[in-house]
């Protein structure tokens, strides 16, 4: 691939754009007048901001507000960027109004051969924005991009040569573009680039070059690099285990929003990493999390508002958090949620919704669901007895080595219920539960033995 110049044209000032000229006096000397940014000089430095660039880090915030600055001063490659790359900072019919106002300028510097009426194309027929998606047609729009040194579309040339969309697939090119994206600062690139090194892919493993390119792009705003070092720090994969480098940059995350850092962030606080432990922070984190619609966090506020764990307690609210994390198929919300409703707590009492979410949450492998579902079947409540389905669910359950299946399945083998009758079977099972601590399981153990004793 040929050598891929630099992309940085006209780049402004790191103070927005202000530009310094001077005028001699006619007494001698020189008056120093400082010129407003323009609007091209918004545009530019929010492009440099959206994924990084040289000794600048990647700002999404900023960028968007430098977009919207240089658009509301009618920069129509401004509306382009807002329109085509901005779609976690405006509302889709933001989006929609500066498409309306941009695209004839995105033709317009297209056929100029215009480094950013490129990328922007490419940018509409790789989403299919109002054009229909043709990956090989973004291709080449990316690929002019790049020849003229746009680090945005290297970057994407990189992806697109990774899994093969528009391109035949080839890692090792894929590389190549990311790392000439990387050597001009571009954040996501750098992150993708220590991917790469991680998983050999286009390139040998290489921890040290790995960890090398996620610190440089974590450092410099990459959210999911953050994330990406602080699990690496947490488990030791890759890097030294440090829990104090694991939590500053789960920390960095979570205040960058990664919903999943948050979580961990709050388990952080409960395991006593960050200092002692403080459940009133960790709920605060899963609270972020549960907020932005991450399910584990919904879960674990849910438990702490039905316990009063670090937050006031609140069964109403309980429902409310576990329901949202049910409905994001968490095995375990499903299943407290059918407690709630079993018991009544913070809702009505409804045996058939207990038993749906039982069922629901038993399908996903919870072993306390499946048990709870074995012993309606075997004691009929809520539904038909069914000593088979009973055996099933139980058998399901004591594989994973629930104490209680396992007590229960001795029972149904002792008594024939369900499965042939089998003594030995049973020992076996009661034999399992009482490892795990069961005292009902040791009571059936010397019943059993009395029984042995007696008829020998």
């Amino acid at each position: 691939m040929k050598k891929i110049p630099n992309d940085r044209l006209a780049k402004s000032s790191k103070n927005g754009g202000s530009r310094r000229r001077s005028k001699s006096l006619p007494g001698g000397g020189e008056l120093t007048l400082i010129q407003a940014p323009t609007s091209e000089d918004h545009f530019l430095r929010a492009m440099e901001l959206r994924r990084g660039a040289i000794d600048t880090p990647m700002d999404e915030k900023a960028s968007a507000e430098l977009l919207q600055m240089a658009a509301d001063q009618k920069h129509l490659g401004a509306s382009a960027a807002i329109a085509l790359l901005s779609e976690s900072s405006f509302t889709e019919v933001q989006r929609e109004r500066h498409f309306d106002r941009a695209q004839q300028w995105i033709a317009d510097r297209t056929k100029e051969n215009n480094v950013w009426g490129l990328l922007f194309t490419g940018t509409m027929y790789f989403d299919g924005r109002r054009v229909e998606q043709n990956y090989e047609k973004a291709a080449s729009y990316f690929q002019r991009a790049a020849d003229l040194g746009n680090s945005c579309a290297q970057g994407f040339l990189g992806y697109m040569h990774s899994v093969g969309h528009g391109v035949s697939q080839n890692r090792q090119t894929a590389v190549s573009y990311y790392r000439a994206a990387s050597e001009q600062g571009h954040v996501v690139a750098q992150f993708d680039l220590g991917v790469c090194y991680s998983q050999g892919r286009g390139v040998p493993k290489d921890k040290a070059e790995a960890v090398k390119w996620f610190s440089l792009a974590a450092e410099r705003g990459d959210v999911h690099a953050q994330a990406m070092l602080a699990k690496m720090y947490s488990t030791g994969n890759m890097v030294e285990q440090s829990d104090q480098q694991a939590l500053h940059w789960f920390e960095r995350a979570a205040r960058n929003g990664h919903l999943a850092s948050q979580f961990d962030l709050g388990i952080c606080h409960i395991n006593g990493i960050a200092g002692d432990q403080d459940y009133d922070t960790a709920m605060k984190w899963f609270r972020k999390g549960a907020e932005g619609g991450h399910a584990q966090s919904q879960l674990d506020l849910g438990i702490g508002c039905a316990v009063g764990l670090g937050v006031p307690k609140d069964v109403y609210q309980a429902v409310y958090w576990l329901r949202m994390a049910a409905d994001q198929n968490s095995a375990a919300a499903q299943y407290n949620l059918g407690r709630m409703y079993e018991h009544g707590i913070g809702i009505d009492r409804d045996e058939q919704e207990a038993i749906s979410w039982y069922r629901q949450a038993a399908q996903r492998g919870n072993a306390r669901a499946q048990t709870n579902l074995g012993l309606r079947y075997a004691h009929g409540k809520g539904m038909d007895k069914n000593y088979r389905r009973a055996v099933r669910w139980l058998q399901h359950a004591a594989d994973q080595g629930d104490s209680r299946a396992q007590f229960n399945l001795g029972i149904l083998h002792q008594n024939g219920w369900g499965v042939d009758e089998d003594l030995n079977a049973a020992k076996r099972f009661f034999e399992d539960a009482e490892r795990q601590g069961s005292v009902k399981a040791v009571m059936a153990l010397a019943k059993l033995q009395h029984i042995e004793v007696a008829g020998a």
